[in-house]
């Protein structure tokens, strides 16, 4: 794993003598992890002089909103296409590893010259040249620690500021729940302890990701939870979000955050599920379990993934009452 590390930093440093710009990719529906981790390796290598652009095809979230570097973002839309990819030698997957998961922007990703992937998922494959996959990490936030800390060694200083450290933590601290989910482990709480060497404001943090609220989000998640439905003996536990709700209450995905988390906390619920309708031919399903189910197995089998214990996958073709009858009966058979 160390050389795949190694490459990848010496592939970085040669962007200085090559034309063009490395162009990262966090994944679509950008959360704390990918946002974060992105925003810091942008910084890192800009600090370094290796152009970087750092395209999205979405808002960012309101609790995400207070990180620095935001300023780093540009705009992607297909009309620009063109532009973008005559200045991309390298595109660099973050917190995903292939252009399935980036969007709108998967056309742009699919002309590089040269892709990489910096990725923590079970199902992002397998590592190699420039694909650096690790399930043991607890965040894309370590990888992308882990590679500046090589980046610094051959730059010959230090990279890392209150800046990346903070974007960093954030991405950590997102995807570990605040260090309390399954995931974080001994290595989780070593890179904590070197960023926290900073001067991190480490309640901001939390309080932007757990705790921040609105009206809107309060209302919403009253309705979504008053409709839950239970099954199999209170096992699971899976609530259903259509277009018209979200209508309903002017709300956005972003306001969806942290829901599925409440139903995997009811006493009794091993797994749940939360089926959101993108549109008229897509279901977007979130997965959170416990130990006795291996959220990441069930979810690939519909060719999604994830973690043991967080995990995703997509429907299409498919109403909400359908997704919701077909979940149920085939995690039945998993339960």
């Amino acid at each position: 794993m160390s050389e795949i590390i190694d490459r990848i930093a010496d592939r970085l440093m040669s962007a200085l003598d090559k034309p063009g710009s490395v162009f990262l990719y966090p994944h679509i529906g950008i959360d704390g992890d990918a946002l974060g981790s992105a925003l810091a390796l942008a910084l890192v290598l800009s600090r370094i002089g290796v152009p970087v652009r750092l395209p999205l095809d979405e808002d960012i979230p309101d609790r995400l909103n207070f990180l620095p570097g935001l300023d780093l973002i540009e705009c992607y839309r297909e009309d620009l296409l063109e532009s973008f990819s005559r200045d991309q030698q390298l595109a660099i997957a973050i917190d995903c590893s292939d252009s399935e998961r980036v969007g709108r922007r998967r056309a742009l990703f699919d002309l590089s010259p040269e892709k990489a992937a910096l990725d923590h998922h079970v199902s992002g494959g397998e590592s190699g040249d420039l694909r650096w996959i690790d399930p043991s990490a607890a965040a894309a936030g370590e990888i992308v620690f882990d590679l500046i800390t090589r980046l610094e060694k051959r730059a010959g200083r230090r990279l890392h500021d209150e800046t990346t450290e903070t974007l960093l933590m954030t991405a950590i601290i997102s995807d570990t729940g605040g260090f309390v989910y399954s995931n974080t482990t001994a290595r989780t709480f070593r890179t904590a302890a070197s960023l926290m060497d900073g001067d991190i404001n480490l309640r901001r943090i939390t309080y932007q990701l757990f705790d921040m609220t609105s009206q809107v989000r309060m209302r919403l998640m009253g309705r979504i939870f008053t409709d839950v439905r239970f099954s199999h003996e209170g096992r699971l536990a899976l609530a259903l979000v259509g277009q018209n709700l979200l209508a309903e209450h002017q709300a956005t995905d972003a306001d969806l955050e942290g829901v599925i988390a409440h139903l995997r906390n009811v006493a009794g619920v091993e797994v749940a599920f939360l089926i959101r309708e993108i549109d008229n031919d897509l279901l977007r399903v979130n997965i959170r379990s416990s130990d006795s189910f291996n959220a990441a197995d069930f979810a690939q089998n519909y060719g999604g993934g994830g973690h043991p214990k967080a995990a995703g996958l997509q429907l299409r073709n498919m109403s909400l009452d359908d997704a919701a009858r077909m979940i149920v009966d085939k995690a039945g058979e998993w339960l």
